[in-house]
Order: structure tokens, then sequence, then C-alpha cells
């Protein structure tokens, strides 16, 4: 891959979605239905995330600008927030407390659960750490940060940030303070990757972390844009003084990196990496992408938060959290429309529909190429076509948490959980009550519009696939699955609740990566 094609690679991946979009536009034009109209503007809508997709992957490609090293003064006092939310991993933290520079560990402990905080409690004090609580659980994860760092105030440079399930690596302190180094700098941002995974699920999806968020990151980054994670990242504590602290949001990392860079700050990748845990099962997985949904829909009801933004930066930013409703709106505009054309006699052209694939896929292939080269092509098939049902599996759970964010709901701070779920047909019933809910309206809708019942294929075909990951969760893990100990599934705003998350991957949704 040229170097000259990586940095023209939205010019030239543009260029591509043209030739594709205009004949199929011109295809549903000669066939005079609004039908086709929505199954070609839908279709070309989907397109787009593909397309971006490949556009960071052709940049990821290109050689990567190494910063120059700063000969500022690094911040001295660093302190260890790690955010507890009835989800203590004692031998996480205790991993992530041992860099190389002198940090001091503090526990933002927002549990309810009497035996977790007893638990922390137990912690601080057999390794002499500070544990805090606030009297009162507001501002999600943000609050018990803002709360936190109140009670800190004047005493350290900067904040490690941290998740009960994250694990540092020993050197995140040290190299991520040398690039804070640079006055400019306000964050620091380390690299994520799954740790091993304790269930099937999780050791077979966990590696497309590193590697989508791994394209991600340098596509991004070889074009002047550079998110923060939300963890394994230390932000300088003027900086958080200067924005007035964490936005109380469940997205709260896309908000802070607006906040910062509105206000000049810089935030720089870090040549250094954390491990996180991986959704356990296919119900943590769509806890993740629901979170994410609904996170994405509450930041884009606030256009205004991405006034001063270099423009650049707010249209990467906006486009990349756009995708996430966007995405779900269409991709399920497509099934249906297409299957209700079916359904009419007068089916889309079968390249748009390859082409459709493709793009769904788009977003897993640098991970299944890595599989193919590493294992054999069969296992990079295999995982494409997995991975592709698994995302298509959460077509209505994504749905529904768009279309009630949208509609004014407030976002939720979903946790994710940490054990495998209950077998058993309540727990089944209780997983899959978006496709419950949306699916047989949707199928009435596909099948009155269309004249056919074929056109009921649209929205079955996913809810079917999300039966299945269900009924495969729901089986009784083998001995090789391990239990994690429990925790609380949601937080809303009426609970007052600050909280953590595990970060998500979701290539079809692109926050999902960030969370």
């Amino acid at each position: 891959m040229s170097g000259w094609t990586a940095r023209a690679s939205t010019l030239v991946v543009g260029a591509v979605w043209v030739a594709l979009a205009v004949p199929l536009v011109m295809w549903a034009a000669a066939q005079n239905s609004p039908l086709a109209i929505a199954f070609a503007a839908a279709s070309a809508l989907t397109w787009i995330s593909g397309g971006r997709a490949v556009a960071l992957w052709l940049r990821a490609s290109s050689p990567q600008r190494v910063p120059h090293p700063t000969a500022g003064a690094r911040p001295d006092r660093i302190a260890l927030l790690v955010c507890v939310c009835d989800d203590l991993d004692a031998a996480a933290v205790v991993r992530s407390s041992r860099q190389d520079l002198p940090v001091d560990v503090v526990l933002l402990d927002d549990s309810r659960e009497p035996e977790v905080m007893a638990r922390v409690d137990a912690l601080a004090a057999a390794h002499g750490w500070t544990a805090i609580r606030r009297p009162e659980r507001t501002g999600f994860k943000a609050g018990n940060l803002n709360a936190g760092i109140a009670r800190l105030r004047g005493r350290y440079d900067a904040y490690l940030i941290c998740d009960s399930d994250v694990v540092l690596g020993s050197g995140v302190a040290r190299v991520c303070s040398a690039v804070l180094a640079d006055p400019g700098v306000a964050v620091a941002q380390a690299a994520p990757a799954a740790s091993p995974g304790r269930s099937r699920f999780a050791r077979y999806f966990g590696p497309l972390l590193a590697t989508h968020l791994g394209v991600t990151r340098r596509g991004r980054g070889a074009h002047g844009v550079t998110a923060f994670l939300g963890r394994g990242a230390l932000v300088r504590a003027a900086a958080v003084e200067d924005v007035g602290g964490f936005p109380e949001a469940v997205a709260e990392d896309l908000a802070m990196t607006v906040r910062l860079r509105r206000r000049g700050w810089r935030i720089v990748d870090a040549d250094v990496g954390f491990s996180e845990d991986y959704p356990i099962d296919y119900a943590a997985f769509r806890v993740q992408l629901r979170k994410t949904a609904e996170g994405a829909v509450e930041f884009l009801r606030h256009p205004g938060r991405m006034r001063g933004m270099r423009l650049r930066e707010g249209l990467d930013l906006a486009l990349e959290t756009a995708l996430v409703p966007v995405t779900a709106l269409a991709g399920a505009a497509t099934l249906i429309t297409g299957a209700a054309l079916a359904g009419l006699g007068a089916p889309p052209p079968v390249w748009g529909m390859i082409v459709s694939a493709v793009a769904a896929a788009a977003p897993l292939l640098p991970e299944a190429v890595r599989r193919a080269r590493s294992q054999r092509p069969a296992a990079g098939v295999a995982f494409a076509l997995i991975a592709g049902l698994l995302y298509a599996s959460t077509t209505f759970v994504v749905l529904a948490a768009v279309i009630r964010t949208a509609l004014g709901r407030r976002a939720t701070f979903w946790v994710t959980p940490k054990r495998r779920s209950r077998p058993g047909a309540i727990t089944a019933v209780a997983l899959l009550r978006d496709e419950i809910v949306l699916v047989p309206l949707l199928v009435v809708t596909a099948v009155l519009v269309s004249g056919s019942v074929a056109a009921a294929a649209g929205p079955v075909v996913p809810a079917t696939l999300a039966a299945l990951f269900a009924w495969g969760m729901l089986r009784h893990p083998t001995p090789s699955d391990v239990h994690a100990p429990p925790t609380r599934r949601r937080r809303t705003l009426s609970a007052r609740r600050g909280s953590t998350g595990v970060a998500a991957v979701s290539p079809g949704l692109p926050r999902a990566l960030t969370r």
C-alpha cells in the first residue's frame, strides 16, 4: 500500500462510494417505487460505515509519525484513580499499581453491596491505599471521578484513570508522564487490548479489541485526531481544572475529548498498553452495545457541545458518533425494504446486496486477515462470518436503544455483567425483549406494505440470529468458563449512580469501541 494512497484514503474511498451509490440510485429511480428509493438511500448510508473502516485501515498502513520527546517537566505526583462499582477485581488493581514510577492508589468506590465495600476497605488497608466514597451518587462514572478529584485537589499533578477490571502495563505511568512533559498535552492515552478471556465467547472475540482499535487509533492519528478513551490514560490535573472537571454524561470520554479540545488542550496516543475484560457472554455484549448506542444519541442531541473545535476534528468526531444511530436505522431499513421489494417481485440488485455485505464486514477484516496469517485462511474466513452474524444479531437491541434515546428518554449507564447469565427460559425472554417487541411490529408493517409474506424475512433473520446466540449462551457453561463475582447490570440517573464500564468492541458501531 503506497503512502499516497493511505494519505488520500478519504478521497479514494469517497470516489468508490460515489461510483457505487450513483448506479443504485439510478436503479431506484427507474423502479419508480418509494420502497426502492428507501432501499437505495438506506444502503448508501450503511456503506459509509464500511467505507470509513476501509479508509482508516488505509491510513493505518502508512508510516506513523513518532512524536519527539519533550524536555519539559514531567508530572511528579501521580494518583492512580480506580473506579469501582460493585465490580472490584482486586488482582487487577494490584497489578495496575505496580508501576515503574511511584503512584498513590486511590479507590473511588461507588459500590452499594456491603460485601464489596468491605472488600474495598480491606484491600486499601492491606496496601496502604486510600478509599473514597461520596454521599450522593450522581453523574455516573464522571461524577465519581469529579468527587474523588475534589477531595484530592492540589495534591497531584496528574491522574492515571483506571477501571476495576483494567490491568495497566508496568510502564504506563512512566511512558505517559514523558508525554505530559509537553505542557500543551492534557491526556496521554494508552492502547487497550482484551485480557485473556474467562469464557469461550471472550477468548474467541476478545482479540478483535486490540486489532480494531489499533487500526482506528493509527488511522485517526494519521490525520491528527486522537480521542480520550475514559480509562488507561494519564490526565493532567491542571487540564481537568481548566475545563471544569469531567462532563457528567454516559459518554463522558467523548464529552471530555470535546471539552479539552475546545480549550486547546491536546490528546496524544502513548506507545504503551493496558488490558481489560471483554464481555463474558452474549448478554454482556448486548449490554455494552445498548449503552454505547444510548450514549451516542444522547451526545448528538446537543451538537452545540462541539462548537469551537477545529473543523476537521469536529467532523471526524461527529461522523464517528453519528455512525452508531445512523447505521442502526439504515441497516434495519435496508433489511425491511429489501425483503419487501423481494416480496413484490422486484428484488434489489444482487451487486448492491453484495456491497452491503462487504461494507458490514469491512470493520472485521483487519482481525480476519490477522487470523488468516497467524493461523490459516479458513480461520480468518470463519471469524469474519461468525463475527458478522454476531453483530447482525444485535440489530434490534441497538435499534431500540437509538429510538428510545432519540425520543427523549435519558440515556442509561449500563454496567456490563461480569458473570455468565443463568440458563433458563426466563433469562432468554428477558434478553430478547427488544426483538419480542419490535419484530412483530416490523413484520406486520413489511407484509402490509409489500403484500407478500416473504417480506417478513427482513426483520425475522436478525431476530433468529439473536435467538441462536442466546440459546448458545444459555446452555450450561463448560468447566473452562470461570464465573466472576456478580455485579449490578444498570445505573440510571434516577438511581443517582456513578459507575464504571468495560470496553466494548463494535466495528459496525464505532463508538462501542471507546467504552
